[in-house]
């Protein structure tokens, strides 16, 4: 991750403090609506001003700024295999895949279709096998599995093909208990939901100021389990917030504040992370524009914000293209590089998908390993101290040498120097002797190489034999065996 002297800072001192003092001001003048009664009660009981007729909340600076100081600000977010869990504040940028995309681009036929639950084991497994991904889990939305199986076919086979981090439960009672008794599978006590942090939550609040109930009850049964949650914001510039990046600052932060506030009534030191995949609304074409600079400078204020009041931060990164292309790669660059120079500890919107979130590409997401690499690299700067100095290397090889064969050379090469994994650096020549292949079809390639060699880390005997159980709870057509198949 970025150090701090070379940290990208787009908001100074005095532009915080004028947000921050602009967000209390709505928050104690306007307030926030809160769609459940059970919620408004919660709040009232806890000192704050609600009006239950009009489900309106009004927050005083004091009560909201006691509720970030009681947030932890750091903590382990374990994952099904300990090797890829990690600290939410750990130096480093975290990448992830897009979420429910609805289509998947398919790499064969390059055509798009409605997205099927094989494609999204697909897309899974490749997550696991990418060394730039930290999450691993069913990234689309398919349209074979029935609505009554879809949270535990999704669960279950995101668990079966990657042992990365992923996410939890919804509000939903039902929906809840499941996510327990899959942690006692996994973990032997389903108290360890709280304790390792396995199955974070997962909110949208309504832009403008508004909570809905589902969202909160997500927001409280999480932090009643001492559950971590991350609050991502997806607020519109001239649609649901105002057109100034300053005053959707304003108002996303509200949204975000008193989401802590609120999970503060049901824990006393809440787990949050400070997230946005606020964009534009485009006046021309009437759509969210996630390729849009401005979506990137959303982004990086976030970041900044979230680090003012000390929380983990979680950003977006992008493109509005349809299809796998040059505008595809340079709107994913900038916002992946805003993301990763801003020093967000997650950006993880981001791997495989294009189109607004919407869809899913197998060769997109090699696409972005390369991306995030780069980034990532280009993040940890150069480092200068005596040994990278090479004052002795120099003097040793002097006027007209060749540094080449100075086994520092091979030393300082590793250390420092990016090995490209997708990109071609060969002469013309070599080029054309190889099949003039372009990135589109060599990152058709990788992804046959990745799945034809990377294998996730297996369930145990006795996991696997239990997830089976819980599976045909659902359903006879589904197994462990039949979510581990990712080709016909």
């Amino acid at each position: 991750m970025v150090s701090e002297k070379r940290r990208l800072r787009l908001l100074d001192k005095s532009d915080l403090e004028a947000i921050h003092g602009a967000t209390m001001e709505v928050l104690e003048k306007t307030g926030i609506l809160v769609d459940s009664q059970e919620t408004l009660a919660l709040l009232q009981k806890n000192g704050y001003e609600v009006d239950k007729k009009a489900k309106i909340v009004r927050m005083s600076e004091s009560s909201v700024m006691d509720a970030v100081k009681s947030c932890k600000k750091n903590w382990r977010w374990h994952a099904r295999s300990d090797k890829h869990s990690v600290d939410m504040v750990d130096g480093r940028t975290k990448f992830g895949p897009g979420s429910q995309c609805l289509l998947f681009l398919d790499p064969d036929t390059g055509k798009v279709r409605s997205a099927t639950l094989q494609d999204g084991i697909l897309i899974c497994r490749l997550l696991d096998a990418l060394d730039s991904c930290s999450l691993g889990y069913i990234p689309i939305y398919p349209h074979d599995v029935p609505p009554e199986a879809m949270s535990i076919v999704m669960w279950m086979a995101g668990l079966v093909n990657s042992s990365k981090l992923t996410y939890g439960s919804g509000g939903d009672k039902a929906e809840l208990e499941l996510m327990l008794r899959i942690v006692e599978i996994l973990f032997g006590d389903r108290r360890e939901l709280g304790r390792k942090n396995v199955f974070p939550g997962y909110i949208d609040p309504i832009s403008p100021l508004g909570h809905d109930q589902y969202m909160i009850e997500t927001l409280l049964r999480h932090a009643e389990l001492d559950s971590p949650v991350f609050v991502m914001v997806m607020a519109l510039a001239g649609g649901t917030a105002p057109a100034s990046l300053a005053g959707l600052l304003v108002q996303q932060n509200a949204e975000i504040l008193s989401s802590v506030a609120i999970a503060r009534c049901a824990t006393k030191a809440p787990k949050m992370v400070y997230g946005s995949v606020s964009c534009p609304l485009d006046m021309r074409s009437g759509i969210a524009s996630t390729g849009a600079p401005e979506f990137s400078l959303i982004g990086a204020g976030s970041v900044q914000l979230a680090k003012h009041y000390g929380l983990p931060s979680d950003v977006g990164v992008q493109s509005d293209s349809k299809t796998v292309d040059a505008q595809t790669t340079y709107e994913k660059t900038q916002s992946a590089l805003m993301a990763v120079l801003a020093g967000a500890d997650f950006a993880e919107l981001f791997m495989g998908s294009t189109e607004t979130f919407n869809c899913q590409s197998p060769v997109q997401l090699i696409i972005d390993d390369e991306i995030a690499s780069n980034a990532s690299r280009i993040a940890q700067g150069i480092e200068v101290n005596e040994e990278t100095l090479s004052v002795n290397v120099i003097s040793k090889i002097g006027h007209l040498g060749n540094f080449l064969k100075h086994k520092e050379t091979l030393k300082q090469f590793r250390k420092e120097h990016l090995a490209a994994k997708l990109s071609d650096r060969n002469t013309r020549q070599q080029w054309t002797a190889s099949g003039s292949r372009d990135t589109n079809r060599r990152a058709k390639e990788r992804v046959v190489r990745l799945l034809d060699s990377h294998i996730p880390e297996p369930f145990e005997p006795d996991v696997r034999k239990r997830m089976d159980s819980l599976l045909s709870e659902y359903g006879k057509e589904y197994s462990v065996s039949k979510l581990e198949k990712f080709r016909d």
